[in-house]
């Protein structure tokens, strides 16, 4: 019998998953299916919207260049609120509601998002343009309400089921998640651009809602196995927190609604060179939208006036707590005594030493936002890109359709089975494992050795959307093989690479990469439509995927370890406000795009080659403290 169906030997330590596992991971997978699969398609179906569903032959340049930079802009300000309310939801959720509560919650909203978006695709098809454009937008503000509030809290509530018995399981969960968003990632980008091809919108925004059910569905399920951690404070104090934390936010909101429209403004007549245009144009922002900065600022205020009022309920020793008393009192500093001084004596020195910390990680991590504002445009620009390239494929045929195709979904299938068998304790035993692994290997064989007696080949013609599935195919290499032949040969010799110095080299990366697909697209431009193989598209792609690993991974390891234990949920927030500013940038420079895009890929390229040479003088200035948990064994 496999060793992790029974308890362990040792009383202290348990090899078993907790019994909420699976369905928490379950619904990971299902959620991430969902959310990657509407968002693949999302640019192409709002460039066609944009169009009135008119092929772009038959409409003017200017009203494609138009419909191409508001569908730019729509598709990153939506990646844009999918990361900026997670703030809102883990406040929400540790201090109010608790997880489980706004798991389920915000789950439904999800649902009621993605229902929306079917809707919307559905009165497209019909000619009802208005109404489909209206149902669009509500559905893109549900969904990101919805993966905004489950994205703190879902791993969250995994920590949470753990008990210092089977603590060590911990790292292999978040091992798990991390495949499972890949996984989920990589079929859906396959998927849903057929399905919208095949069956139009509405079945296309449909199936990633009926997934998002599903999610919903699994995680109702295992509402009886999860441990459930109160929310702290609670209570009025709680409703306190979320509501002042709430009116904070406001001013990121206003921004993420109406800068768009203002930088919109402001680019153009900067791109028009007429003499005093960027100077009216500033003018008349002023005029038109004052009342939104108004509104902003109105509520920024409020937010604090709420604060003052729960601090004088119940203290805290929280990152604004300390920041704002260390301000009123800063005339109480003695001669020589730094600006936390006052702070250190009231909250002591552990609390005092967190906003400190927290503002150098901030300044570091300041440039970060430009990375995000180049990955994620394989979201969008890079399908651009691709719906000007070759797409045609001719692959063997006996391999294609006859072994990899029905292959690689038989050992999906295969796989997914295992790994919820695995994380319920019940693990398939090692000769099933061999065996099917076996069959796909003989039928593989099979397969060449068919290949090999007929020799024919078959056309096939990938998607634009469906390129980005090389995304998530290259993370799953990337990690095991910089890990290989990179990170431990290099710890080996005595010479391991620092996180700033991973975060520096895949900024840089990043920049080549954009540069890459510049020279690409100067290249389609001269040739034409269809002149240059999308398969270019890979070089890019590995570029940025590795760049993916080295920032992102890395990124929140680092964090994590500089930032004090009271601290590391406001580093969390701020690193997810990072990929909003990314977000917001593309859309504020998408005007860019009517040039050509090849300049806008240019432009981006030389932002993220400043924004690397900046990371890596600020890199090397740094001077923190790594705050870790100590070790069982040190404990006297």
């Amino acid at each position: 019998m496999n060793r992790a169906s029974h308890p362990s030997a040792n009383p202290t330590r348990d090899d078993r998953f907790p019994p909420g596992i699976p369905f928490i991971v379950g619904n990971e997978g299902a959620e991430r299916f969902s959310y990657y699969g509407m968002r693949q398609i999302l640019y192409v179906y709002l460039t066609s919207l944009f169009l009135g569903f008119m092929a772009e032959q038959a409409v003017g340049t200017q009203a494609l260049a138009d419909a191409k930079v508001r569908a730019t802009q729509v598709t990153h300000l939506f990646m844009a609120g999918v990361y900026l309310f997670p703030m809102i939801g883990g406040i929400l959720a540790d201090r109010f509601l608790g997880k489980y509560r706004v798991i389920l919650m915000v789950s439904f909203i999800y649902c009621a998002g993605h229902a929306a978006l079917a809707i919307a695709g559905r009165a497209g098809s019909t000619g009802s343009l208005g109404f489909a454009e209206t149902a669009m937008f509500a559905g893109l503000a549900l969904v990101a309400l919805g993966s905004g509030g489950i994205k703190p809290c879902v791993s969250a509530n995994v920590g949470d089921q753990f008990t210092e018995k089977n603590s060590h399981l911990i790292t292999r969960v978040f091992q798990i998640f991390y495949f499972i968003i890949n996984f989920g990632s990589f079929f859906a980008s396959l998927l849903t651009p057929y399905l919208f091809k095949r069956f139009g919108a509405e079945v296309a925004f449909g199936v990633p809602g009926v997934l998002m059910a599903i999610a919903t569905l699994i995680f109702w399920l295992g509402r009886k196995r999860y441990v459930r951690l109160p929310p702290k404070p609670g209570g009025a104090l709680g409703g306190l927190d979320f509501m002042a934390s709430s009116l904070l936010a406001v001013p990121l909101l206003v921004v993420v609604g109406v800068g768009t429209g203002v930088a919109e403004e402001i680019v153009e007549a900067a791109m028009s060179q007429r003499d005093g245009a960027v100077g009216a144009s500033i003018a008349h922002v002023i005029a038109t939208h004052w009342g939104y900065a108004a509104a902003g600022a109105i509520a920024f205020l409020m937010g604090l006036g709420l604060f003052a009022i729960r601090q004088r309920k119940a203290e805290d020793s929280g990152f604004l707590s300390v920041l704002l008393y260390s301000f009123r009192n800063r005339e109480r500093r003695q001669p020589g005594e730094d600006f936390w001084a006052p702070a250190r004596r009231h909250f002591g020195e552990e609390a005092a030493e967190g906003p400190p910390a927290v503002l150098r990680i901030i300044v570091v991590f300041s440039m970060v936002s430009v990375f995000w504002a180049l990955f994620d445009q394989h979201s969008s620009t890079w399908v651009e890109q691709a719906k000007a390239m070759n797409l045609v494929l001719q692959v063997p045929a006996s391999l294609w359709s006859g072994w990899l195709i029905p292959a690689t979904v038989a050992g999906a299938l295969f796989g997914g089975a295992w790994l919820f068998l695995w994380i319920s304790n019940r693990p398939p035993s090692a000769r099933i494992t061999r065996g099917v692994l076996v069959l796909i290997g003989i039928w593989g064989l099979g397969a060449l050795g068919h290949q090999l007696w007929r020799g024919s080949t078959q056309r096939v013609e990938l998607l634009p959307a469906q390129l980005a599935a090389l995304n998530p195919l290259f993370v799953m290499i990337i990690i095991p093989l910089l890990n290989v032949l990179v990170y431990q040969p290099l710890e080996r010799r005595g010479r391991p690479l620092k996180p700033l110095h991973r975060m520096g080299i895949g900024m840089v990366l990043t920049a080549v990469a954009f540069a890459s697909v510049a020279l690409l697209q100067a290249r389609i431009e001269g040739a034409g439509k269809g002149e240059v193989h999308v398969l270019w598209q890979v070089i890019p792609y590995f570029l940025i995927t590795t760049a993916e690993v080295l920032v992102s991974v890395t990124g929140l390891e680092f964090a994590y370890t500089q930032a004090p234990r009271a601290m590391k949920a406001i580093i969390a927030s701020f690193w997810l406000l990072c990929v909003t500013f990314g977000n917001v940038l593309v859309a504020f420079l998408a005007p860019l795009q009517k040039m050509s895009l090849s300049t806008f890929f240019w432009v981006f390229a030389g932002l993220m080659a400043l924004a690397a040479g900046i990371f890596l003088v600020l890199a090397a200035r740094y001077r923190g403290k790594s705050y870790l948990q100590p070790a069982a064994s040190s404990k006297s």
